[in-house]
């Protein structure tokens, strides 16, 4: 995970210890040659002890925000809470009154901090500058947008090297994972213009000319920051939850992502702060199994099947409210060493989405696994290989009206999206939306069998029906094994053209890597899949 560097992380620490009472950490930031960063226990540690505790108040979000904004108060979302203190007013300038979800909100103010004239100076600043200062070229967003000069930039920078990456973005992933990148291109297309209409229609930003000085390379830097180091929490903001909960917290977004159970350490809690105590009682728990509490939430991506992201978001009564509830991590049941690195689970998410959205992805290499990287994949807890771009084929072969009578079923039983295989629970297997929605697509147009499938009394059709569903997955996962088996090539020679470069070509090989991983992935898992196929094994 790429952050600041130790100067600014220093700088950081000094802030949270002088600005905000309560602060309180026993983490370290890692930085050992060969060795990816990360945040590490600085000494060893018990059952319980605090990990990390971040007052309120230096959290970053529109609550916090509001009394010393120079944002005009009409663009913030509105506390629907009636116990939440009352905030300062800024007389509204613009009409029609327009609002901002928190995640364009913070963009805002993010990229604010870029002004050249340092007129948008933040009370938050230091935390700003402990965060990455570019995104390019590593995150796959940036390869589908082409560099633009920003205003307050050198005029000679260039481009340069763009086409590169742009080239991977065209050859090296598959197109179920572009779709999940252009997702967060859409929604990133969508909030710029947004805020670009707010930079030229707002006061003060439309007399400072604002938009001519804050250029989208400073959006797309800020939006990334929200997008990948925010994490959910509930702040009792009217609208989609999943639109208006974005809180950045310094430090938590230091730490890695791990789905392996046994490394995950940290225990959430929201506790009220003491002088808040009367006033408002929390829950002290989270809802997640693993006790991994709030974690980067990105909004959900497409073809997700209308479920929650599930990324360890804190579903309870209490909201966050300025200086009233904190944030703490704590030492689970079995401790800590000193030196020991910290891991948080960033959701249940595949490896394409956490690629199209934060930028890596989960790697095996099997050493800790007898049966060596093949197991290892199988043991990943979300391997998963999404077949969307196969399914919506087929889709594009039904009758327009038989296809819209069809998707209605699905999504009236679940099962519209989520066209995926799964490594886990073994063997590998599709899942119920990826057979519900091949044995529908072969179903015969108003066919009287619909109505019982809509109302949940019928899930398996008919032999013949199945044997038809079934062939069909046997040729989309001989499709899948194929085209990994292409783009693995292509990754192949690409690293060795690279391997013998500078900095430059090292990051070049680590994406790479990463996709050259995807691409194990999926030969893994269709692999045995299609092997339980090829053996007649039953999936209804």
């Amino acid at each position: 995970m790429i952050i600041g560097d130790f100067e600014a992380r220093d700088n950081l620490i000094r802030w949270l210890e002088e600005k905000h009472p309560r602060f309180e950490s026993n983490l370290s930031l890692r930085d050992v040659p060969g060795l990816e960063r990360g945040m590490i226990a600085s000494r060893k540690l018990s059952k319980g002890d605090t990990l990390l505790h971040i007052p309120a108040s230096a959290m970053l979000n529109p609550l916090t925000l509001l009394p010393s904004s120079s944002i005009p108060s009409h663009l913030f979302p509105q506390t629907t809470s009636s116990r939440a203190a009352p905030l300062p007013k800024k007389p509204r300038i613009a009409n029609p009154p327009r609002k901002l979800d928190t995640t364009q909100l913070l963009t805002l103010h993010l990229a604010l901090t870029r002004d050249p004239k340092e007129r948008y100076k933040s009370d938050w600043q230091v935390y700003i500058d402990s965060l990455p200062k570019s995104f390019r070229p590593w995150h796959p967003l940036t390869w589908t947008i082409p560099p633009s000069l920003s205003p307050n930039e050198p005029k000679e920078r260039e481009a340069e090297g763009w086409e590169w990456w742009n080239n991977l973005y065209n050859v090296g992933i598959s197109q179920s994972t572009k779709l999940k990148v252009q997702d967060v291109k859409q929604r990133f297309d969508k909030d710029y213009e947004v805020l670009l209409e707010v930079l030229k229609e707002e006061e003060p930003f439309k007399s400072q000319r604002l938009s001519e000085v804050i250029g989208k390379e400073d959006i797309l830097w800020a939006w990334l920051n929200v997008n990948t180091r925010s994490i959910s929490i509930p702040l009792g903001l009217p609208g989609p939850s999943e639109r208006n909960n974005h809180t950045l917290v310094p430090i938590m977004d230091f730490i890695n992502h791990s789905s392996n159970e046994s490394i995950i350490t940290p225990r959430v809690r929201q506790l009220p702060t003491p002088s808040s105590s009367r006033i408002r009682k929390p829950s002290m728990t989270t809802t997640t199994s693993n006790g991994t509490g709030p974690l980067p939430s990105p909004p959900l991506t497409s073809k997700t099947n209308g479920q929650s992201n599930g990324v360890g978001s804190i579903k309870q009564n209490a909201v966050l409210l300025p200086n009233k509830i904190d944030f703490q991590l704590n030492c689970p049941d079995r401790g800590l060493e000193e030196n020991e690195e910290v891991f948080f689970e960033y959701g249940g998410h595949s490896s394409s989405t956490l690629f199209a959205e934060y930028g890596f992805c989960e790697k095996k290499d099997g050493e800790d696994h007898q049966d060596g990287v093949q197991d290892s994949w199988l043991d990943m807890k979300y391997g998963e290989v999404d077949l969307t771009s196969y399914i919506d084929e087929l889709w594009k072969e039904q009758d327009q009206e038989d296809r819209e009578e069809k998707k209605q079923v699905l999504e009236d039983i679940g099962c519209w999206g989520g066209n995926t295989l799964h490594s886990q629970p073994s063997p590998s297997h599709p899942s119920h939306s990826l057979l519900m929605t091949l044995r529908l697509i072969h179903l015969p147009a108003s066919s009287p069998k619909l109505p019982n499938i809509s109302k949940g009394l019928v899930t398996y059709v008919s032999p013949q029906n199945e044997t038809s569903t079934l062939l069909t997955l046997e040729g989309i996962c001989k499709k899948v094994i194929k085209e990994a088996k292409r783009r693995e090539k292509v990754l192949a020679k690409m690293i060795k053209d690279v391997s013998q470069g500078g900095s430059e070509d090292v990051e070049k090989a680590g994406v790479l890597g990463t996709l050259s991983a995807m691409c194990e992935e999926e030969l893994v898992i269709c692999s045995e899949v299609l092997g339980r196929l090829e053996k007649g094994e039953d999936f209804s």
